[in-house]
C-alpha cells in the first residue's frame, strides 16, 4: 500500500509517486508561512525515510533536496535544479 502522505506539525506534506523502474518519490512540503519545497527521495517509502525527512524538516532543511540511501541510512544534497512546483 502506498503511503500518499504523512503529518507533521506545520507542514501540509504530500508524496506523489513516479511511476519509473526505480523507486522515486517527490515528497511535495507546504509550511502554514506559504513557503513551498520538494524533496525527491530516491528509496522505498519507509517509515526510516520518513523519520529522516522529518529530522530535515525539524532541522529547518528547506529548499529542494535530493534524499538518497546510504551506507548510514539517508543522505540529502541540495538539488541541482527546480523540482516540481505544486500547489
Amino acid at each position: 500500500m502506498l503511503i500518499d502522505s504523512f503529518s507533521h506539525p506545520f507542514y501540509d506534506i504530500e508524496i506523489e509517486h513516479l511511476l519509473t523502474a526505480d523507486e522515486i518519490h517527490l515528497v511535495k512540503i507546504l509550511s502554514i508561512d506559504g513557503r513551498r519545497f520538494t524533496y525527491e527521495l530516491r528509496a522505498a517509502l519507509s517509515e526510516d525515510a520518513i523519520s529522516y525527512i522529518k529530522s530535515l524538516i525539524d532541522a529547518s532543511v528547506f529548499g529542494d533536496r535530493i534524499v538518497e540511501r546510504s551506507a548510514e541510512g539517508f543522505e540529502s544534497r541540495e538539488s541541482p535544479t527546480r523540482l516540481k512546483k505544486h500547489s
